[in-house]
């Protein structure tokens, strides 16, 4: 496993990077950026040459997620609540130990599907990194990218929203 790690580093593959900060952990008082800087030192990459893309920080009460792309040059906003399959990489800081571990298929699966479905919600205008915080109300998404309908029969439609016209890629309908 640890040679699957080095390997996939070393040859600067796509990867995103999923930190679980616990409460517990001495590095619990660092924010966003510090984190991500301290999971490249960890993993021995540099921040700015592997294109480090700081995506979304995920609080709850007594674990916060932070997760980002490292190497990902086809990283596209306009469609990125799409669901790419990227390798993940586990990053555990505790109250004793420290882990990086190569991520399971289901939840390789869990954290694509997340991003993907966060930029869904967050709507056309939002940037990454996106907030979300379980420590209170329930999060409210104002303007989604998308909208469900459900008609009188039953039937669910989703109605895609018009992208920005800043948007310079090929926008795929659901």
């Amino acid at each position: 496993m640890l040679q699957a790690i080095t390997d996939i580093l070393q040859t600067q593959r796509a990867i995103r990077v999923a930190v679980f900060l616990r409460a517990k952990s001495p590095l619990c008082h660092l924010q966003g950026k510090e984190i991500i800087s301290r999971a490249c030192s960890t993993l021995h990459v540099d921040p700015v040459q592997s294109h480090a893309n700081f995506l979304m920080e995920w609080k709850w009460p007594r674990l916060t997620i932070f997760v980002f792309d490292l190497w990902y040059d086809q990283y596209d906003r306009a469609t990125a609540h799409h669901k790419v399959d990227l390798p993940v990489l586990l990053v555990d800081y505790g109250k004793k130990y420290s882990v990086v571990k190569l991520a399971s298929r289901e939840f390789r699966d869990e954290a694509n599907n997340y991003v993907a479905e966060q930029h869904r919600l967050e709507g056309w205008d939002a940037k990454p990194p996106f907030f979300r915080d379980q420590t209170g109300s329930t999060p409210t998404y104002p303007n989604p990218r998308d909208v469900k309908i459900t008609e009188a029969d039953g039937t669910i439609r989703r109605l895609v929203k018009t992208p920005p016209p800043e948007s310079d890629s090929a926008i795929r309908r659901d």
